[in-house]
């Protein structure tokens, strides 16, 4: 995956204005794409976030560039995940108040993501419900006002 870019080109004399905005949303494009965070890329564009998603929604282009900044961004985290999960990370080991040494911790947690991620048909989590209980699909009028009574005696009231 390359840089971001918008689809259009800038026009040759784009008005203050509209050479702010484009800026703005290349600005935003730019961070989202190395934070993956909405609230970021707005607040680095100097934008509301309210502002991003109304461009989104109005500007075809833009939304399709967010959509691979989100994508770029998403690929580096999940490449930063298998790193950890499978060469591990330096940590540094003290003893007395000296540094004497590292060790390599993995990640068996990213790990176990990265599997469910890609291979959901095996390592998904298997969930099954079974009921062996009376299923009422209507409740009866006697059914009602014993619920009512119920509910009413708890709060302390009768019906007359």
């Amino acid at each position: 995956m390359g840089a971001i870019v918008m689809a259009r080109a800038k026009p040759r004399s784009a008005t203050p204005k509209k050479q702010q905005r484009e800026d703005a949303k290349a600005l935003f494009l730019k961070t989202l794409a190395t934070t993956a965070s909405v609230s970021a890329a707005s607040k680095a564009a100097k934008i509301d976030r309210k502002t991003a998603y109304e461009w989104r929604q109005k500007d075809a282009p833009f939304a399709e560039a967010w959509d691979d900044a989100l994508e770029t961004s998403i690929s580096s985290l999940e490449t930063e995940a298998r790193r950890r999960a499978l060469k591990g990370t330096s940590k540094p080991v003290y003893q007395g108040g000296e540094l004497v040494g590292s060790i390599q911790e993995y990640s068996d947690t990213l790990m176990i993501f990265l599997l469910k991620a890609h291979r959901p048909n095996v390592y998904r989590e298997r969930v099954s419900v079974e009921h062996s209980g009376e299923v009422r699909a209507v409740a009866s009028d006697e059914h009602r006002a014993e619920l009512i009574t119920a509910i009413l005696e708890r709060a302390g009231k009768t019906i007359n």
